[in-house]
């Protein structure tokens, strides 16, 4: 039951994504900042499946085991790996970002649907 569980969970995590539609570049920002927890999460639940296999009276071969320990500490690895992206965005979008966060007066003014006349020239 718990493994039917944890499919119609990533299922709905597929559907979620299918029907992504930030509003903008911050909420990007910050969902792309949330994957290292969600990748952690992932970890988490392979490890805690695994360790209840092991402790569990299941004749389940070592090489097994060994195999599924490898793929949730390279999920880990993953993990860790995508630490990177939230400081990597604000770095990349660095002047965008301070817009944002502290606008000058009037700062709609400047919007390039409201400049379109010049917009490229």
């Amino acid at each position: 039951m718990a493994q039917a569980q944890m499919i119609e969970a990533s299922r709905e995590m597929v559907g979620s994504a299918l029907m992504y539609n930030p509003e903008g570049m911050m909420e990007i920002g910050q969902d792309f900042a949330s994957l290292p927890e969600f990748l952690q999460n992932l970890a988490k639940a392979i490890y805690h499946m695994t360790r209840q296999v092991q402790e569990g009276d299941t004749p389940m071969d070592p090489a097994i085991v060994d195999k599924i320990k490898a793929i949730h500490a390279e999920i880990r690895m993953v993990a860790q790996s995508a630490e990177d992206l939230k400081p990597a965005f604000e770095n990349y979008h660095a002047d965008d970002i301070k817009r944002i966060r502290n606008p000058r007066r009037n700062e709609q003014l400047w919007d390039v649907e409201r400049n379109r006349d010049h917009y490229g020239r």
